[in-house]
């Protein structure tokens, strides 16, 4: 009599691991401002990388990131409670593609940004400094249109909001005079994009100044 088949034990594969959450600052980089920003190494992947500039409590940079996963965002912040909060928020998200960094802004571009190697730089209601004795300390001016030259790739773009008029007219006046730029229409995707902040004056009736300038090639 021959022996019964024994028919083989199907063993179920083992569940895939959860991913391990990312401990409190884990997407806030550490500062060495005697070096130059390894993207590559910091992002693990060599994505267009996206810049934003006094990022705030990351109301937009949140939104941004979240809706662009083929992209990597870096957000820059003073406040270092500020870029707690972005760190909380980002890591709620579980977004692998942001990283934070406490630093000043013209610094970072000038030293720290590796040349031509950003895709995009997004700048949102800037200090304005409004009484004119104190123009000389707004951010956008004609140094910076050559900073952010360097640290754009050929075809990358600076996108602008305020709700200042006269600074408004500044962005336009320093970034209209330089010619290694040229204005072009910000997307309306980005633009539905808000901050709380724009959000709220928008609310009230005030609006949002918007311009946008591509490095040209």
């Amino acid at each position: 009599m021959e022996a019964d088949a024994i028919s083989p034990t199907l063993v179920p594969a083992p569940a895939p691991a959860a991913a391990e959450p990312l401990t409190e600052g884990a997407l806030i980089l550490p500062l060495d401002i005697m070096q130059r920003l390894d993207l590559a190494a910091i992002f693990g992947n060599t994505r267009p990388v996206e810049l934003e500039l006094g990022a705030g409590d990351g109301s937009f940079l949140i939104n941004y990131t979240t809706l662009h996963p083929e992209h990597n965002f870096l957000g820059v912040e003073r406040l270092l409670g500020r870029l707690r909060k972005i760190d909380r928020k980002g890591r709620r998200a579980a977004l692998t593609n942001l990283r934070g960094l406490r630093v000043e802004a013209a610094y970072l571009l000038e030293w720290m940004i590796p040349p031509g190697s950003l895709a995009t730089i997004h700048i949102y209601f800037p200090d304005p400094w409004p009484k004119r004795r104190h123009w000389k300390n707004r951010l956008i001016n004609e140094r910076f249109t050559q900073l952010a030259h360097t640290a754009l790739q050929p075809g990358g773009t600076v996108f602008l909001r305020t709700d200042e008029t006269t600074y408004f007219a500044q962005m336009e006046r320093v970034f209209d005079a330089n010619s290694d730029f040229e204005r072009v229409p910000a997307p309306e995707e980005l633009r539905a994009v808000k901050t709380d902040f724009e959000r709220n004056f928008n609310a009230k009736g005030i609006p949002t100044n918007h311009a946008a300038y591509r490095r040209r090639g």
